[in-house]
């Protein structure tokens, strides 16, 4: 008798609404009770400006706070992007409670100055399918852009996202082309379109939902690699499954996946490009690196 796979049920989602300063200790406090109660584990950002999350749990679990989360935030509907894995993608849960929800050091850029601009994934697809003159721009981190892009879209090699603006200054798009603007769940893009208005930009969209909504509705299509997803899953394929290509690198955390054998201890390991070049990180842990650099001082000592 074949047993049946136990599959974890994740879902990544994002809302912004005003939550006043009173409200986030008791909205932070319910969200965690629901969470240790129907053993969720996950990470949810929280601020005044409402609240960020990816959370994984049993299908139950998952379907139960779904419906939680919209009565709780008094809204009408939240858009979740919905993948699973056979691994627990995370090993606790936690909030953070932050002045904002996604990090731009700039509180004078507002989501609601991204309205009228979203795509559908279909129309997102359809407009790829027939507009070579559209101009794709990835507005993740590098170490997300090089697993994973958008067919000719512009990569920016972002570090963090707060260096967006100094981007598009630099970089001096052409304003009479449609500039298309995407990124993980959609989070970045509703202040990422908004910096770019203020910036004289006018024809902005984003895709709605991300690069992991467009997945869901056309595997294989525009978008080329795997999505690095913020857990222990390090990435999702065409098929939204968790990756078998990439492990998180033991230095960095950024995807890794170059071989080598541990030279302090022997063990195998799977590092990440950049830290290939770096002979202490040809190791295991940060452990093992640091007893190699410890080596290395003392025998450029001893020469």
């Amino acid at each position: 008798m074949t047993m049946e796979k136990k599959f974890f049920h994740i879902a990544a989602f994002y809302k912004f609404i005003q939550i006043s300063e009173t409200d986030l200790v008791a909205v932070r406090t319910a969200i965690e009770n629901f969470c240790s109660a129907n053993q969720i584990h996950g990470l949810a950002v929280m601020g005044r400006e409402g609240v960020n999350a990816t959370i994984a749990g049993s299908s139950e679990a998952i379907a139960q706070f779904k419906i939680f989360i919209v009565e709780l935030l008094k809204v009408d509907e939240i858009q979740f992007k919905d993948s699973v894995a056979e691994k627990m993608p995370f090993a606790r849960f936690k909030v953070d409670v932050r002045a904002e929800i996604i990090t731009t050091k700039d509180e004078t850029l507002l989501h609601t100055d991204s309205e009228g601009t979203h795509l559908s994934p279909r129309e997102w697809h359809e407009l790829l399918n027939s507009d070579p003159d559209v101009v794709l721009v990835d507005t993740r981190n590098f170490y997300e852009t090089e697993i994973g892009i958008f067919e000719k879209a512009i990569d920016p090699k972002l570090t963090k996202f707060s260096d967006f603006e100094r981007f598009v200054e630099r970089e001096a798009l052409p304003h009479d082309k449609k500039l298309l603007l995407y990124c993980t769940g959609g989070i970045r893009c509703e202040k990422a379109v908004p910096e770019m208005k203020r910036l004289g930009y006018q024809n902005v969209f984003q895709l709605e939902g991300g690069i992991l909504r467009y997945l869901e509705e056309f595997p294989n299509g525009h978008f080329k690699g795997e999505c690095f997803v913020f857990d222990h899953r390090v990435a999702v394929d065409q098929n939204l499954e968790a990756s078998k290509t990439y492990k998180l690198c033991p230095h960095c955390g950024n995807p890794a996946k170059e071989s080598v054998n541990c030279t302090e201890c022997g063990t195998a390991a799977i590092v990440c490009s950049g830290c290939l070049e770096r002979a202490d990180r040809h190791s295991c842990s940060k452990n093992c690196a640091y007893h190699l650099r410890r080596k290395s001082a003392a025998v450029s000592i001893a020469g």
